[in-house]
């Protein structure tokens, strides 16, 4: 399952300059591990089971449809689709009224919690003991008894560390995260495929619905927004070649929240979160260098258009293998879907998925190893793009490769790989020349 923490890991340890930033991360994991608390209540209830001057004419991308999940209702009669459609939207009518009955009784319980706290040795923070939580747990509704169940509360008296006492904070965060969690499944439901998965096609559908029109500022085009900010999605919940992706993993992502962040942040002018891949501001960015990059206007790029890519300072042979490991048009070319996937993985490099994406590239037998060879070949490569670099001797850069990952004569799985601590230094001092400087300048 994805995991943001590992996302804002790498942000955070590019703003370790700044105690402001330190501090506006520290708030924001807080809230992660709040949002990782309500995630065993919604499963619990959902799945018990379970760089140039701009061009003068306005150009789009393209997106390969064939490449775009298929509406599985395409396939079915007028009245399945119909019928599937009622189903949802009586599941869609339950739903609510459970969460509307939920509000209520969170609202009755954190008022009867207010008035068991203990002030905290500061005068500052509110508790609530233990003891009295689980005295008033004993009388309250069945949904605050599955709302703090004894495994989440253990976490929560873990996380407050404090006289076996819970910060009140906790617990309404982690009610308010689970409420919105319920509404936003509750919108989600209409577009979904069935109770349980949501396509690509469904998930582009809803953003389009549901978040464009709260952009005061909107994207130049609306329907790219929606392929872009679903490509992030799909590409961070390792989906990028599924064509459905499972509800509970899409909410317990906490993606949502971030593209939320982002739209409210951008709406009031406030400061960008650390997370900012979902501002319109990063969309039109990528946009824009994708249209640098399409030099003859044909909406897809071709390997000899992207030898251009970020100023030519990526392994040439890497850039090759993007090509291979994507779904690209007859002619070998990359449109914009498979563009985003190698933007994310560029930019989310400490995360899951893109340790699965740069593992594929450097993979040329594609037999789920990676060895000493293909190493080797990777690396003939960097003096190409680090030509001011006297130091680039293969035999030296593949030893100090094979380290990293403490391979061994019968290389490293696909599994060793992302479960290797080095892997993003890795992939970043082998794919371009930035973070191959940054290595070798380490100590300095």
């Amino acid at each position: 399952m994805f995991s943001i923490e590992r996302v804002f890991t790498v942000q955070s340890n590019c703003a370790r300059g700044s105690k402001r930033a330190e501090a506006r991360f520290s708030v924001t994991l807080f809230r992660v591990r709040i949002f990782c608390q309500a995630n065993i209540v919604i499963f619990q209830r959902h799945f018990p089971c379970q760089m140039t001057k701009p061009l003068l004419k306005p150009m789009y991308p393209t997106l390969i449809s064939n490449m775009i999940a298929k509406r599985n209702d395409e396939a079915v009669n007028e009245f399945e689709r119909s019928f599937n459609c009622r189903v949802l939207e009586i599941f869609a009518d339950n739903r609510r009224l459970n969460v509307e009955e939920l509000k209520h009784d969170s609202e009755e319980f954190l008022k009867s919690l207010k008035t068991e706290f203990i002030w905290g040795e500061t005068g500052k923070t509110k508790y609530v003991p233990i003891t009295r939580l689980l005295k008033l747990l004993k009388n309250s509704p069945q949904s605050i008894k599955d709302l703090l169940p004894h495994k989440t509360v253990t976490t929560l008296v873990k996380i407050t560390n404090f006289n076996l006492a819970i910060d009140i904070t906790l617990i309404e965060e982690l009610v308010k995260t689970v409420i919105h969690a319920e509404e936003t499944y509750v919108k989600l439901l209409p577009y979904a495929e069935n109770g349980t998965e949501i396509s690509s096609y469904g998930l582009q559908d809803f953003v389009s619905a549901h978040y464009v029109p709260q952009m005061i500022e909107e994207p130049e085009r609306a329907d790219y927004y929606s392929a872009y900010a679903v490509g992030i999605i799909f590409f961070l919940l390792d989906s990028r070649r599924r064509e459905n992706v499972y509800l509970k993993d899409l909410l317990s992502s906490t993606l949502l929240m971030h593209l939320e962040l982002c739209i409210h942040a951008e709406n009031n002018c406030l400061e960008t979160p650390d997370i900012d891949v979902f501002t319109v501001a990063q969309f039109r960015n990528t946009l824009y260098e994708f249209r640098c990059l399409d030099t003859d206007r044909n909406g897809v790029l071709s390997p000899t258009e992207m030898t251009f890519f970020r100023e030519g300072l990526f392994n040439a042979v890497f850039i090759q293998r993007v090509f291979e490991i994507s779904m690209v048009y007859e002619s070998g070319c990359l449109d914009f879907k498979a563009f985003v996937d190698l933007v994310a993985a560029i930019r989310f490099r400490h995360t899951m998925a893109s340790a699965k994406y740069h593992f594929e590239a450097f993979d040329f037998k594609g037999d789920g190893v990676l060895d000493e060879d293909e190493i080797r070949t990777a690396a003939q490569a960097l003096p190409e793009y680090a030509p001011s670099d006297d130091n680039v001797h293969i035999d030296i850069v593949t030893g100090e490769l094979k380290d990293m990952l403490r391979l061994n004569k019968n290389g490293v799985s696909s599994k060793d790989f992302v479960n290797n601590r080095m892997n993003s230094t890795f992939t970043g001092f082998l794919s371009n020349y930035s973070d191959f400087l940054k290595y070798e300048r380490r100590e300095q």
